[in-house]
């Protein structure tokens, strides 16, 4: 015990499981915990380290992948797409999106110790404080901006650099397990954007996480320690400390089949969770374990409701077609998908590539920047893919969307409130084709920017095509299923387009053309963005928008059992021993990167349940 084991195996010391399942209403002799969490990746990581700080506490921790330790990849800011569709990730894949052309969408989601949290492109973002506010008028009290603070701050430990001078470290964390940092250079084409940005009339915003407004142009916190090392949850909660720790287990390359309920449920008395399934492969022996306190749900927002339903929890009538026994009826598992939907890559060539990072998919240039990465910590590599960012709301007026004064496109306000963005405009200082794939070749030199839809009316849902968690799940975010949604994009797409025609981006850009060409890569610029209509940027959209793979809510926080899955204590309702974790418990979606949110809410999580435990002493 106490470090990452690879499987269950008989006679080892890190032996957690035994060979199962017995009938119904036998004895179960099998190994117990007092805590299962099911999920070593952003959440469960967190869960794991801060309820073992407890000696007297057993807590087992359960994760489909790999281990972390040693893996180089993940530990390379500036590599993240690297990742995507390897061994480290489920590889999954919408179902073809009707709005979209019918096209199926690429969605990465981590498969390693850390989750995604080790795969990400490493923003550290506290979001908006009016997002949190909105949450607790959706019914999740405890969760204000002012209940979350104090666990931001506990999670990070902040480095401040002499190149962000105008950051107060007060604003930050410095004692907590997850470090981040500014990166230590970025391209230069990144300051002529940022340039650009002001001229159109955004305020610049030293310190997007210090809680004073969101809106403007930034430059973005990464979760980067002093090395220029990646800092996920694994290598900031698991260190070799806490996993020598004799009270936690770790079982890496394990999935979780089904969570075990009592046989004998006394009439009136919700189901109680006992304990866990678990295999190494989908033929593979299978196991059991069994639980004194909680099972924690920290698998995602693609697998923790995946895993309630063909437990037997979720929407009864979907569970009886496919003849799962229906253990609790709670028809939101699932629905209620939220997901940060993007144009896609709109990728423009630049005069000299020494404004990029393009030159990092050379041969030599890209070996001797990695001696530099691994020895000191800094160059391209030890930078962030999206090193600045600007937020903004599509129903500024003040922002150049259309000219003479043109309503332009309608949109509808789902803000969380007047100082939070509903639109993002992000760029990299590379050339970026599709999702990442194919990639450019050698000499190909640009800088790519993006419009986020960043608070989206479609809603989407996760379905379960069989009673099986070895059968990938049905994933229909339903993207831009609404005229507003559409629109909030167009006018994002209108918006860059003025940025890149903004002195001085636009005299380092190769701009030209007065229509959208979508059957080359390259966006070929117009010599007048008020040329180009709303229509063909619809038309454009639907050939080229993609997730921005931020999705939540698919096990909402809530107050009723008829439109959420869990509680305020993120209690599933109506099942005994059972919490949810994770992005799938957000009672909507937050206007920003969430990874910081999900860490937040796991430390959070942490305290309620240390807090249940003491209670019942």
């Amino acid at each position: 015990m106490g470090s990452a084991a690879s499987h269950p195996a008989a006679g080892n010391e890190r032996f957690f499981a035994v060979p199962g399942p017995l009938p119904p209403g036998e004895p179960k002799p099998w190994p117990r915990h007092d805590y299962i969490i099911v999920g070593g990746g952003t959440a469960g990581c967190v869960l794991a380290s801060r309820l073992s700080e407890d000696p007297n506490t057993t807590v087992l921790l359960i994760e489909a992948g790999k281990n972390f330790q040693g893996d180089v990849p993940t530990k390379i800011p500036f590599t993240f797409a690297n990742l995507f569709r390897t061994e480290r990730d489920w590889d999954s894949y919408t179902v073809p999106q009707r709005y979209l052309d019918n096209r199926e969408t690429y969605w990465p989601r981590g498969k390693i110790l850390g989750g995604t949290s080790a795969t990400n492109a490493s923003i550290y973002h506290r979001c908006c404080p009016e997002d949190f506010n909105e949450w607790v008028s959706l019914g999740a009290e405890g969760w204000s901006y002012a209940d979350l603070n104090p666990y931001f701050l506990k999670a990070e430990k902040f480095h401040q650099s002499s190149k962000h001078p105008g950051v107060n470290p007060a604003n930050h964390g410095a004692y907590g397990p997850w470090q981040t940092s500014y990166p230590s250079e970025t391209a230069p084409i990144n300051g002529y954007v940022i340039e650009a940005c002001r001229e159109l009339g955004m305020r610049n915003i030293e310190d997007i996480n210090a809680g004073r407004g969101h809106l403007g142009v930034t430059q973005l916190l990464g979760t980067i320690d002093s090395n220029g090392r990646k800092s996920s949850t694994a290598t900031a909660y698991l260190s070799d400390e806490v996993l020598k720790r004799p009270n936690l287990t770790v079982g890496t390359e394990v999935m979780i089949e089904r969570l075990v309920f009592s046989d004998v449920t006394p009439p009136g008395q919700p189901p109680k969770v006992i304990g866990v399934e678990m295999r190494t492969s989908r033929n593979a022996q299978l196991y059991c374990t069994g639980v004194n306190r909680e099972v924690i749900l920290c698998a995602g927002a693609v697998a923790t409701p995946q895993l309630l339903m063909v437990s037997g929890v979720g929407p009864a009538q979907e569970l009886q077609r496919l003849n799962i026994p229906v253990v609790q009826d709670l028809p939101s598992v699932g629905r209620n998908v939220i997901d940060h939907v993007s144009s896609g890559p709109i990728p423009f060539r630049v005069k000299s590539g020494s404004l990029t990072y393009d030159f990092l998919r050379g041969t030599v240039s890209s070996t001797f920047e990695m001696l530099k990465w691994r020895f000191f910590g800094t160059g391209p590599y030890a930078s962030l893919d999206y090193s600045s960012t600007a937020f903004v709301r599509s129903t500024d007026n003040a922002l150049p969307y259309y000219a003479n004064s043109i309503t332009g496109a309608p949109v509808n306000d789902h803000s969380s409130g007047p100082g939070a963005p509903d639109l993002e405009i992000r760029w990299v200082p590379q050339a970026v084709f599709g999702d990442g794939f194919p990639k450019p070749t050698t000499g190909t030199e640009g800088v790519t920017f993006a419009a986020v839809a960043l608070k989206p009316e479609s809603r989407g849902r996760i379905m379960i095509k069989s009673n099986s968690v070895w059968d990938a799940p049905i994933i229909d975010p339903n993207y831009l299923s609404t005229e507003s949604d559409m629109n909030v994009l167009v006018r994002g797409i209108r918006l860059l387009l003025r940025l890149a025609h903004t002195d001085p981006v636009a005299s380092k850009l190769h701009l030209k053309g007065n229509s959208i060409n979508t059957s080359s890569p390259w966006w070929p610029g117009v010599g007048d963005p008020n040329l180009i209509t709303d229509r063909e940027i619809k038309e454009m959209l639907r050939r080229t928008a993609l997730p921005a793979w931020h999705p939540v809510s698919s096990a909402r926080m809530g107050q009723s059992p008829q439109d959420s899955v869990v509680d305020p204590s993120l209690r599933v309702h109506g099942i005994v021993g059972l919490r949810c974790v994770d992005a799938s418990v957000f009672p909507t979606q937050v206007s920003g990167h969430p990874c910081a949110v999900v860490v937040a809410v796991a430390e959070r999580a942490a305290d309620l349940i240390k807090a249940s435990a003491a209670s019942r002493l």
